[in-house]
């Protein structure tokens, strides 16, 4: 029992991860200028000289999904964990 819900929850913080990297690319895509939210991947991906591919909305839209849900599933899942 005690496993599903650290799957459920897991899950919903991998969707609001999800949702946030979403709302970063629309932000990023409607004022064409960096959001506060891409930021932090942005310069993560800077370290290893792979900035610029940012520049394309679909790479920003994919990376940022990905990041912040790994981020909220794995977030979700320690929540989860300590209130056991």
């Amino acid at each position: 029992m005690k496993t599903r819900n650290n799957r459920e929850l897991s899950k919903k913080g991998a969707l609001i991860g999800v949702l946030i990297g979403v709302i970063g690319t629309l932000v990023t895509y409607v004022t064409g200028d960096i959001s506060f939210i891409s930021v932090p991947v942005v310069l993560l991906f800077s370290l290893f000289g792979a900035g610029l591919l940012f520049l394309s909305p679909y790479f920003e839209l994919f990376c940022l999904v990905v990041v912040y849900g790994v981020i909220g599933a794995i977030v979700g899942y320690l929540i989860d964990r300590r209130n056991e």
